[in-house]
């Protein structure tokens, strides 16, 4: 089974961090998976980050706001990201 590396932080800490099977999302054009070997991007996504393990557990994360940036089977998201100093410190532009 392929994984990848999820990170997910918000202000106060990590809130999950592990190798995981697969991760669905919401952003302004709907659901959309990430699966290992994933093409490069950044989106800003909403409503819920859905977490399948390795073992094939679910978990999910009720998104208000954030972002989630893919790369090289690492994926990062940051949660209650707002405003563009937020985005700064997070892309590290």
């Amino acid at each position: 089974m392929l994984l990848f590396n999820l990170s997910v932080k918000s202000r106060s800490g990590v809130m999950y961090q592990g190798q995981v099977a697969s991760i669905t999302s919401f952003n302004k054009k709907g659901k959309f998976d990430v699966l290992p070997q994933h093409a490069n991007f950044i989106s800003l996504i909403q409503r819920s980050l859905v977490i399948r393990d390795n073992k094939g557990e679910v978990s999910e994360i009720k998104v208000s706001n954030g972002l989630m940036r893919v790369k090289e089977d690492r994926v990062e998201v940051y949660i209650g990201i707002e405003g563009s100093a937020g985005l700064k410190d997070v892309l590290k532009v």
